[in-house]
């Protein structure tokens, strides 16, 4: 299906007609405007029209012009939207980031991998999907190391809570769930890569791993008596001892 600008037509997926599509079309064809050679996307739920009216519009812009990764939220037709500026360069420190996908990389990672590409006429969009999908396999050859990396933030945390810091304990300790939770699925070799893989995390470790999700639901909410099982959990997914079967 088919929007257009004067000199900007972009593609957008098959979606119905409805606050979503609008916006889509309505920030698609500000942006292509202003940035006629950047690569426009479409991703999230709205990219494969499984979007609900709560859910937000995510765009990926790929332009040489910009200097470094920017995301910013507006809202278009009442939608609210969350636009994704990035350079579509790639040094050796950026690939090392992305292929490691952690943290806030993790989700332009997604984003930029899973976006519908709308428009792309200087092939930026494209050829960051290659680099993603490259990288990604990287992430799966070197995923011991990766969970080392893992227990290394995971460590850092628990130090860091033993001696205090200006982080508080209830940002540290979420770190060091999220460590967790990352390492696990490194050693399963499963992927985490959208938001609702994200959002079912805690709902497949349960059907395949109970003892650890017995430990992670002890843990909820983050509290001070949320260190206990977070250390035990901590053992549990980075000793060597720990299951490393499929």
């Amino acid at each position: 299906m088919t929007g257009t600008m004067e000199a900007t037509p972009f593609t957008l997926p098959d979606l119905p007609r409805d606050a979503h599509r609008a916006a889509a079309e309505s920030v698609l064809g500000r942006l292509a405007a202003r940035f006629p050679s950047a690569g426009l996307g479409v991703t999230g739920s709205v990219s494969t029209g499984t979007h609900t009216a709560e859910s937000d519009l995510d765009l990926v812009v790929a332009d040489a012009s910009f200097r470094r990764e920017m995301q910013f939220a507006t809202r278009a037709e009442g939608v609210r939207t969350a636009i994704l500026c990035l350079h579509p360069g790639f040094d050796a420190e950026r690939e090392r980031r992305w292929m490691l996908a952690s943290g806030g990389d993790a989700a332009m990672v997604t984003m930029v991998r899973t976006a519908f590409v709308a428009r792309d006429p200087a092939g930026w969009l494209a050829e960051m999907q290659r680099t993603v999908a490259r990288l990604s396999g990287e992430r799966h050859a070197r995923r011991g190391e990766l969970v080392a990396l893992r227990r290394e933030r995971a460590l850092a945390a628990v130090r860091a809570l033993a001696k205090g810091t200006e982080a508080t304990d209830e940002q540290l300790q979420l770190e060091l769930f999220a460590a967790v939770v990352e390492g696990w699925y490194l050693r399963k070799g499963l992927s985490m890569d959208s938001k609702r893989e994200s959002a079912r995390a805690i709902d497949v470790i349960a059907a395949r791993d109970p003892e650890l999700h017995q430990l992670l639901r002890r843990a909820i909410p983050i509290t001070h008596g949320s260190m206990a099982p977070l250390l035990r959990a901590v053992d549990y997914v980075f000793e060597p001892a720990a299951r490393d079967d499929p």
